[in-house]
């Protein structure tokens, strides 16, 4: 449990700590500036020995003030204070007890014009001129871990360092060198399985061209040298945040490859798998324990998506094509799916079939619809039986290989499924009681078209990881609502998750630290922005009752350096404290 509260792992200036006697209080404060002016939106973070969350992040109002919030308590024996707002770092910071219990926290920054320890990495990436170039790259490259992160910005220092005249060259050998290095990684990390076969790691992490030479070349032209500095970067939208904003972040056990979250259960525990192991780990929100179960299985399956259950219980699809996994969140119960097919090959699981409300919904006979990745296909699951079946997609004109069907969710019709495919920018649909693909709809080849989401009434959102876009379709009616730039179009938005009582679309980035928020009913986009470098977003899972976004920062593989942990949102709107209150008015 050591892991869970070190805060070395927070890349941003650590405040003093603040020494004085030990009690348990409220906390509240202001942030400013050295001529004393407020700085409105900076995150302030905290963290402290007691039980509960790693660390604690709330958002200044336009005056500077800030308050956490009043269910937990903080002393100021051990407390350590962070910060992360765009042009500053932080100075100072100091304590005192007021009135009652009350501890008030005042927090002083600097004013700064190198934002390297406050923007994404993003803010490199979006420096890339061809659009095109940068969109093939982010489907490549960025997929398991952030570029240019930190990691990735001292290697670059360490080729600025290698003397030589042609620079050119230096560059394309060392970056040449990282990408062979990261394909012998991959090639052991996606090679497990119940039939492990050999991949070729000159080429295991070229996933969109299959040519690892043009990933050198982007790396060499634009990055050649140090990244030291950063200006002018901003959210680019309004924030999605109020003072009552705030985030809690896990820290789980290392080593661990997490990928995404739910919250689930009575009293509710966070589930968090690692697609390194056959684990999921556990956190208990309020004193902040970790635990872990044990999936029983005799092959690798590396725990991936999840999906609630209807009931509340917790379905897994697996990293590895192996078994698709129910637990009874209850009773702690696995039941395994075998997912081998009548003539023995075995169906890739990426999503299953969610509905508008991001839970598991099966279509009218009760089969569970999901995406197979490997097959590029769409399969079905009958749980009664266990019999699978899978129907490959057809080849779209003019895009050659796998398509890598990839995000699912099932109409709210509960007979058709529409899906994804990340490789060759395609978006279909599949009528499960006719057994026959209808729509097609062509994107661009580099859009990236990854996880999917599906309201009440139909209307499909589509991230375009590639191209940092956002992309709507009226399934009904079968027509192009439209496509969004989203504000960084370096971001690579991960996902998307309808809001059933906000009506809004949540989508999750990896590249820049921030969820972005759209509203159909204006077409307006926000940002909320998250208060640690490396914030590798995949998932977002909406809490039904509270309307609280769950997700994880879920770099991968094991090697990467990045933050490793559970995350609850409270984007604190009240708009389901209103729902709540007009469902029981009923």
């Amino acid at each position: 449990m050591a892991l869970r509260r070190n805060l070395a792992l927070i890349p941003f200036t650590v405040g003093l700590l603040c020494a004085a006697p030990s009690w348990s209080a409220s906390l509240s404060g202001e942030i400013r500036d050295l001529n004393g002016k407020p700085v409105p939106a900076a995150m302030v973070i905290v963290s402290t020995p007691l039980p509960g969350p790693t660390a604690t992040t709330v958002f200044a109002d336009e005056a500077g003030h800030f308050s956490f919030p009043a269910s937990a308590a903080y002393t100021p024996d051990g407390l350590k204070v962070a910060v992360r707002a765009l042009g500053y770092e932080l100075l100072d910071s100091s304590t005192r007890k007021t009135g009652g219990d009350a501890l008030e926290l005042t927090v002083v920054v600097k004013p700064t014009t190198n934002q390297i320890q406050s923007a994404p990495a993003s803010a490199w990436l979006g420096s890339a001129k061809d659009p095109e170039a940068r969109a093939q790259f982010v489907l490549n490259c960025v997929g398991c871990h952030q570029v240019p992160g930190a990691q990735f910005r001292i290697y670059a220092g360490m080729i600025a360092d290698i003397p030589g005249t042609d620079r050119a060259d230096i560059a394309h050998q060392a970056y040449g060198a990282l990408l062979k290095y990261m394909n012998f990684i991959a090639a052991e990390d996606f090679g497990r399985g119940p039939d492990p076969k050999p991949i070729d790691a000159k080429n295991a992490y070229a996933i969109g061209s299959g040519d690892v030479g043009k990933v050198v070349n982007f790396l060499a032209e634009h990055f050649p040298s140090r990244m030291e500095r950063v200006e002018g970067y901003n959210w680019g939208a309004p924030l999605a945040v109020t003072p009552k904003t705030a985030i809690y972040e896990y820290e789980l056990p290392r080593p661990n490859a997490i990928r995404e979250a739910a919250l689930l259960g009575n009293p509710a525990k966070l589930y968090v798998p690692d697609v390194a192991s056959n684990r999921i780990f556990t956190v208990d929100p309020v004193s902040g324990q970790t635990g872990v179960l044990d999936m029983p299985w005799k092959d690798p399956v590396g725990p991936h998506t999840l999906h609630r259950g209807p009931d509340g219980s917790l379905w897994i699809a697996p990293f590895v094509p192996s078994i698709v996994s129910h637990l009874d969140v209850k009773t702690n119960t696995f039941r395994n799916y075998p997912l081998k097919l009548a003539d023995g090959r075995m169906s890739g699981v990426h999503d299953l079939g969610a509905g508008a409300d991001h839970a598991l919904l099966t279509d009218k006979a009760g089969l569970i619809w999901f995406s197979d990745i490997v097959n590029d296909a769409v399969g079905s699951l009958d749980p009664n039986s266990g019999k699978v079946e899978i129907h490959p997609a057809p080849k779209v004109k003019g895009r050659e290989g796998n398509g890598s069907l990839y995000g699912f969710v099932m109409a709210p019709d509960r007979e058709h499924v529409w899906y994804t495919e990340l490789a060759i920018g395609h978006v279909g649909s599949f009528n499960t009681r006719t057994r026959k693909f209808e729509d097609s709809i062509v994107l661009p080849p580099n859009s990236g078209p990854r996880r999917i989401a599906i309201n009440e009434n139909g209307i499909l959102y589509v991230a375009l990881y590639g191209t940092g876009q956002l992309f709507a379709y009226d399934t009904k009616n079968h027509r192009q609502i439209g496509i969004y730039d989203l504000p960084d179009r370096a971001s690579a938005p991960y996902a998307t998750t309808w809001d059933p009582v906000r009506k809004v679309v949540w989508i999750p980035t990896s590249n820049s630290d921030v969820i972005y928020r759209f509203n159909p009913a204006d077409r307006s986009i926000a940002a909320l922005p998250l208060p640690r470098a490396g914030a590798f977003l995949r998932m977002v899972d909406l809490d039904p009752a509270s309307g609280r976004l769950v997700t994880s920062y879920s770099n991968i593989v094991e090697q990467v350096h990045g933050p490793r942990m559970a995350v609850i949102i409270e984007p604190g709107d009240g708009a389901y404290d209103r729902n709540n209150n007009k469902e029981g008015a009923r």
